[in-house]
């Protein structure tokens, strides 16, 4: 994610409309490509998607296959695609239920993935899984065990080929870094005894910096826990992120539903979802973001009328940013919302990119050089939205859900999504630009 000369900010790209993403093999036509297969339809329920990119161009798609009314039935799975449009044979992750994160090492691909015993759904366990130059998974390695409940999980790559990976349950909060590739150290517990971590994110701060920062409260079970406040624990050179410490709390009787965290021009940025009920019982939901520091300035970036939720938050190397949202009324009208942010500047107005299926979260991803791309299903159809300019429909289809966007280097980008109902299929488009 290097800079290029005089890079223009996201706010100026934003404002003109302009749209500089590509994608793949330099011998692509310009904009979107006929959709692609990662997996062809099948008679299993599919998981959500998920996508990240080599430095070369290659890059690879996590998902899976679970059948709803048998616990402990989900496969996890993934395909990889060459920088030239070849994709590979579906690889099963052995004994693994969900790939929880994926990223690329150089060349090689890393997964985070959750496994569990015979007939649980995941997770109790979690390991780090390199996949060999063939496209087959290598030896898993065992971050963390003895879990229960949902999982979360980021795995970060760092300077020097180490990586950081970070998993979160009700039960706590955990991190593990290697000191090279795939040679990961003992985990360790960041998050107090008593602690119910709610949500949880995490993201590279330039260099061997990172950060990881949750949301939690106090009590029993997730269920009925009000998290009110949102920790951080913050990495470098000399290890894996610790000494985590409060750096928001929301007022009483409000909570915070989600967290995204992201790099800024000086450090970490998070943004979050607050809600609370008035006086008259009225549903309050916005978007708040603040600068990680001693003293935090927070800014809403949506009003208090409707329903927010499905918040992400991206940067680049150099602090550039972009957040979108699903916005609701009552009545279970959506639209997707989109804001821009200038490396060291301040967040622009969001913008509203069209309407989005409910339920159905946005997905966002962000170039090397601050161009942003917008993911969504809109009447069952793929959505993009290139540099949050006119929508366009990548296919035909009106059974498309979790779509999903990733954006990698030399101009390159994708989008995938669940399609189908009685035969699923994992579908994916490129897109090249002019």
């Amino acid at each position: 994610m290097a800079r290029r000369p005089a890079r223009l900010s996201v706010a100026f790209l934003l404002a003109l409309g302009v749209s500089l993403l590509a994608v793949a093999a330099p011998a692509l036509a310009a904009g979107w490509g006929r959709p692609f297969q990662f997996q062809k339809p099948g008679t299993l329920d599919g998981l959500p998607p998920q996508l990240a990119f080599a430095p070369g161009g290659a890059s690879a798609a996590a998902f899976g296959t679970l059948q709803v009314d048998i616990p402990g039935s989900a496969q996890a799975q993934y395909a990889t695609r060459t920088a030239g449009g070849r994709v590979s044979s579906v690889q099963n992750v052995p004994g693994a239920r969900r790939v929880l994160a994926l990223t690329y090492d150089g060349s090689q691909l890393e997964l985070l993935a959750g496994t569990s015993g015979r007939s649980q759904d995941c997770c109790s366990a979690v390991e780090a899984i390199r996949v060999g130059s063939g496209g087959a998974p290598q030896r898993p390695h065992r971050l963390v065990g003895g879990l229960t409940g949902f999982t979360q999980g980021n795995l970060l790559t760092l300077a020097g080929g180490r990586m950081l990976a970070a998993i979160a349950t009700e039960r706590g909060v955990w991190v593990s870094q290697s000191a090279k590739s795939d040679q990961f150290g003992a985990q360790r517990r960041i998050s107090a005894n008593g602690q119910v971590p709610v949500s949880m994110d995490a993201a590279w701060l330039g260099g061997d910096n990172s950060v990881v920062a949750w949301t939690a409260g106090s009590g029993n079970v997730t269920g009925a826990t009000i998290p009110r406040q949102i920790l951080v624990a913050e990495g470098s050179s000399a290890g894996a992120p610790k000494n985590a410490h409060v750096v928001i709390t929301v007022p009483s009787g409000h909570r915070v539903d989600q967290l995204s965290a992201a790099r800024s021009a000086n450090g970490a940025t998070l943004a979050w979802i607050e809600s609370w009920y008035d006086n008259r019982g009225a549903y309050h939901s916005q978007v708040d973001v603040a600068d990680v520091s001693s003293h935090p300035s927070v800014h809403a970036l949506s009003p208090g009328g409707r329903i927010a939720s499905g918040l992400t938050l991206v940067a680049d190397a150099a602090g550039d940013q972009g957040a979108t949202w699903e916005s609701c009324t009552t009545a279970g009208s959506c639209t997707v919302q989109g804001v821009g942010r200038p490396a060291g500047g301040s967040f622009a107005n969001a913008r509203t990119l069209g309407s989005i299926d409910p339920s159905q979260p946005p997905s966002l991803a962000i170039s090397p050089s601050g161009q942003l791309i917008v993911g969504w299903a809109q009447g069952g159809h793929p959505i993009a939205s290139v540099g949050f300019g006119k929508p366009r429909a990548l296919s035909s289809t009106t059974f498309a859900y979790a779509v999903t966007v990733a954006y990698g280097p030399k101009r390159v980008a994708l989008a995938t999504w669940d399609q189908g109902t009685l035969n699923p299929s994992v579908v994916a488009a490129a897109y090249a630009a002019g």
